[in-house]
């Protein structure tokens, strides 16, 4: 964790770790996972997930941290209004660089 934290800040990285309380579930891993994609997608920060075997309060943590590394991507992590507003809060962006636009 040392060398990960001394790697990110050297590389000017923030470094993203969940933050493990009693009743902490798959509904607030969710929630956290929506800040990293918000840090990464909509705020375009430079950013670290640092996520130890401390972090496994359940199982199903690791298939949704499998997903992510497979393909980027958290099955329902987000409802359809949500998406709508990421969409519309990226669409300039998107549109200057010439990216097609896509959901």
């Amino acid at each position: 964790q040392s060398l990960t934290r001394l790697a990110a800040f050297a590389a000017g990285y923030t470094v993203f770790e969940i933050t493990l309380t009693r009743n902490y579930g798959e509904v607030e891993f969710r929630d956290d996972l929506k800040k990293l994609y918000s840090m990464l997608g909509i705020e375009n920060k430079k950013v670290v997930f640092l996520f130890t075997e401390g972090h496994i309060a359940n199982e199903d943590f690791l298939e949704l941290i499998n997903n992510m590394l497979t393909s980027g991507m958290v099955p329902a992590l987000y409802a359809e209004d949500e998406k709508d507003a990421i969409v519309n809060g990226v669409r300039e962006e998107v549109a200057a660089r010439g990216i097609y636009e896509s959901k």
